[in-house]
């Protein structure tokens, strides 16, 4: 078992966690957001905690508010990752637009694109599913593949566009559709689409573009076999990950480990280091499972 722990992020700082929260520097703004994987104790005082100017209150039903100090969102906020660049805004659920624990899937990707493509031949086409505001899209867009970006959501598929354009990429070779996940991957499935690499980071629950219903554990067996087959009959690699409560790595190596094909499975968990010093601890943010296939 291999963990990916994301450190070391440009503008971004895990100062501390517990008691259910975690305290970060984000861009330069000091914020506390829920962290319910943080069961144990804050190490630093009350008073560093009390240093956030941004505060996210998580509701019973899901949803949440900030408390801003200066009683205004803070603005025009930017992250600088390897020559990109992803806006930042925060939203009810406590989100800012990075998941900062994704960093290191992002560079696994970058890496696996370059060397696959440059063993291919040819440049590479990439389905990112839930791709939420894009950070693993442009990644892989930077290293000259061809990306169709998959979210529900409208708003977050215009903030994708403006990290785009942001990070001075080419907007012609990313696809950005408005679709439920499952409705595309069928409609690929029909038209007979093959991708030479996938990337899904599905959430417990929701909904898609038409109100369509996904939970996690009822749907993500059939959702991975249909992934394997709109894989290329070349060399290519499938990274899943999860964040649902209760699933373990292992089951993740279970539902990837599809017999019909020859395949290397890596499996471990995401984290985040925390980035003061002499603090080794790694606050938890799921589990994935990464699949390089052998036909």
């Amino acid at each position: 078992m291999k963990n990916l722990i994301s450190q070391n992020i440009p503008g971004y700082l895990l100062l501390d966690s517990g008691h259910g929260k975690k305290l970060e520097t984000i861009a330069g703004v000091t914020v506390e957001r829920p962290s319910p994987q943080a069961i144990w104790s804050p190490r630093l005082t009350e008073n560093e905690w009390k240093k956030a100017t941004s505060i996210c209150i998580r509701k019973n039903d899901g949803g949440g508010s900030w408390q801003h100090r200066a009683d205004r969102e803070p603005q025009n906020l930017i992250i600088d990752w390897e020559k990109l660049k992803f806006k930042l805004k925060f939203t009810s659920f406590g989100h800012c637009g990075v998941f900062f624990e994704q960093a290191s899937v992002w560079k696994l990707l970058m890496d696996e694109s370059v060397a696959l493509s440059a063993e291919l031949g040819r440049p590479l086409k990439f389905l990112n599913l839930f791709g939420y505001t894009g950070c693993a899209s442009l990644a892989l867009l930077s290293t000259g593949a061809e990306v169709f970006h998959v979210d529900s959501s409208k708003g977050v598929l215009s903030w994708g566009k403006e990290n785009v354009e942001l990070s001075r990429l080419d907007s012609k070779k990313i696809k950005w559709v408005q679709e439920d996940v499952r409705s595309f991957i069928k409609h690929s499935l029909k038209k007979g689409f093959k991708y030479d690499g996938i990337l899904a980071d599905p959430p417990s629950w929701g909904h898609g573009a038409n109100k369509e219903v996904w939970e996690f554990e009822q749907m993500i067996a059939e959702m991975v076999s249909d992934c394997f087959n709109l894989l290329t009959r070349e060399k290519s690699f499938f990274f899943l990950s999860s964040h649902t409560h209760g699933v373990q790595p292992e089951a993740l190596r279970n539902l990837m480990n599809d017999t019909r094909f020859k395949k290397e499975i890596e499996v471990g968990e995401l984290g985040v280091k925390h980035s003061m010093p002499k603090d080794d601890r790694i606050l938890p943010a799921g589990i994935y499972s990464f699949a390089k296939s052998i036909f």
